[in-house]
């Protein structure tokens, strides 16, 4: 993979700034096999790929040891089903890894270190072998560090790094490094916004004290309704939960002079958008094909939301956009998270990851999603589904193409299932559901995929 030497610098074998780390190109890379033994891996462990023959969630602190190492570093993958000495390829042998909530490892995670570090995973295929592949970002914030102690593995204050083909406690050099980085970015920061304020013009400038509504400038003052604070909010990089999210506010109206000198809207919000745009509003719009007032702003707020995995090709569609108009709207938002980013990526790669082909009846899961497809595909009612069986169901909508989707029947089931299970923190289908959701909005309203 890639390794950051101080003499030295060998050859790159996966990009070091990933905006999707599951590119067919990366994953033929971590699986690239030997001609002569076909399931023995050429790829070694390094600065950025860890192997793993299981996955076991006992096992957590020490993948969050590595995870830690690699948030550190340039970023980096454990994948799961490989064995050790030789490396081969032995795939899992149970679907713990395929079926864990991602809610309960970011709870985890966000636990025992800090600040918050950003991740995917994904589960992968070959000859019939299910593989699982974690990918952490590199931190925007360095270090991250341990913040509790458990299991002799984590130590309260433990600062890791990953190094060649191993995680250690981080050497001096590195440290240093690391605390010189941050404070170039610091600066780097400051620069920034100085020369913000220099296009705009020093008189044109102000400051806002979020704490008193008071904002000043050259010009003079002015408040912010105090009913109004609690609810501007800047989300700060690394902060978030599939549970929680910042809205914006878009303040307008006119203002006028009080008796102390100051000055307060007289209309405090008007919006022709709900207040708070949140993910059931964005799904329900989608699902129920609402023709909403301002599909800009729906668009805009998927920057904010937890999961860039929701619905956008309707409100482009509505808002008469192509890719190229809405990727220009999305690089103007203004977001510090990573979801502003993956929702780039997904455009870019024209949303490569939603279909979920249904494979032969190879294994017990693609058994039951080819059973479930073939029900949808006859528009068979699916109540009374076993929670268990639920996410295959969900997966097989994905595999969907344009002329087999009836989008009543689908549309409803799918409104079904997101009212009934997405706020359930023990169906652990919220990602799967998102992604068929997602897979359906483009079918139906992608306009490519309508050509």
């Amino acid at each position: 993979m890639h390794l950051q030497a101080r003499k030295r610098r060998p050859k790159k074998s996966v990009a070091a700034s990933i905006s999707s780390p599951f590119t067919p190109g990366i994953l033929a890379e971590i699986f690239k096999t030997s001609s002569e033994a076909p399931d023995r891996l050429l790829s070694r462990e390094s600065g950025r790929l860890e192997f793993k023959e299981s996955y076991n969630w006992n096992s957590w602190p020490e993948y969050s040891r590595t995870l830690a190492g690699f948030a550190n570093a340039e970023g980096g993958f454990i994948v799961f089903g490989v064995g050790d000495r030789p490396r081969r390829l032995k795939g899992l042998r149970s679907n713990a890894f395929e079926e864990e909530d991602s809610g309960r490892i970011t709870e985890y995670l966000n636990d025992v270190l800090s600040p918050a570090i950003c991740w995917e995973a994904m589960t992968h295929v070959i000859s019939s072998k299910t593989f699982g592949l974690m990918y952490v970002h590199p931190a925007g914030h360095k270090p991250v560090i341990a913040t509790k102690s458990v299991d002799k593995i984590l130590r309260e204050g433990d600062i890791f790094y990953r190094y060649r083909g191993r995680t250690q406690r981080i050497k001096y050099p590195e440290l240093h490094q690391l605390l010189e980085e941050q404070r170039r970015r610091e600066r780097n920061d400051w620069l920034r916004h100085f020369l913000k304020v220099a296009k705009i013009g020093v008189e044109n400038a102000a400051v806002m004290d979020l704490a008193t509504g008071l904002v000043t400038g050259p010009r003079g003052s002015f408040v912010i309704d105090e009913s109004l604070l609690p609810k501007i909010k800047f989300v700060k990089e690394g902060e978030f939960k599939e549970t929680s999210g910042a809205p914006t506010l878009k303040l307008v109206g006119e203002v006028k002079p009080l008796k102390g000198g100051f000055i307060q809207p007289v209309r405090t919000v008007t919006m022709t958008k709900p207040v708070v745009i949140r993910t059931p509003d964005i799904v329900h719009a989608f699902i129920d094909r609402k023709r909403v007032v301002e599909p800009a702003e729906y668009i805009k707020q998927l920057c904010f939301e937890p999961s860039s995995m929701l619905p956008v090709y309707c409100f482009m569609r509505q808002a008469s956009m192509d890719k190229d108009d809405a990727l220009e709207l999305i690089m103007g938002v203004r977001s510090r998270g990573p979801s502003r980013d993956r929702l780039i990526a997904r455009l870019k790669s024209d949303d490569e990851l939603l279909p979920y082909p249904i494979p032969g009846p190879i294994s017990p899961s693609a058994i039951k999603r080819a059973g479930f497809r073939e029900r949808i595909l006859a528009k068979e009612s699916l109540e009374g589904v076993y929670p268990a069986d639920l996410r295959y169901a969900i997966q097989a909508v994905r595999s969907l193409v344009q002329k087999e989707i009836d989008a009543d029947f689908l549309l409803l089931l799918l409104k079904g299932w997101f009212d009934v299970y997405y706020a359930d923190r023990e169906s652990n289908v919220a990602g799967d559901l998102r992604l068929a959701i997602c897979h359906v909005d483009k079918v139906l309203n992608d306009k490519e995929s309508r050509s």
